[in-house]
């Protein structure tokens, strides 16, 4: 109980909190990157590169609060790359959206068969 008394005034006095250092660091790197796509039930919404929607990260930060992101980006799901005005975003008759770059690819790609369907 003394042990305990003691170590709580020390750590007001010195202005420290009871969790170390890299678990504040971490909860705020979480909380920082995490959104409502990272809890989605379907696995298909969950970006591999996203270290809150790995099964280990993803249980720790659930407590914490959701970012809140004022400017938003658009990114190509088959790519992977930033629709900007270098790869603006084009739809495809299907309704799906993707950058330019794949949109170019898969035009190549789909008139390359109609080809192959004409000889």
């Amino acid at each position: 109980m003394l042990i305990q008394q003691f170590r709580y005034d020390n750590y007001r006095l010195h202005q420290l909190g009871n969790n170390s250092v890299f678990t504040i660091t971490l909860q705020a790197g979480l909380s920082a990157i995490k959104t409502p796509q990272c809890y989605k039930e379907d696995g298909s919404s969950k970006n591999p590169d996203c270290p809150v929607c790995s099964k280990s990260l993803n249980k720790l930060a659930q407590p914490l609060p959701m970012a809140h992101c004022a400017n938003s980006r658009l990114v190509c799901k088959i790519s992977g790359d930033v629709m900007n005005e270098n790869n603006p975003p084009m739809m495809l008759p299907n309704g799906y959206v993707y950058g330019y770059n794949v949109s170019v690819g898969v035009y190549d790609l789909f008139k390359a068969k109609i080809a192959v369907v004409r000889i």
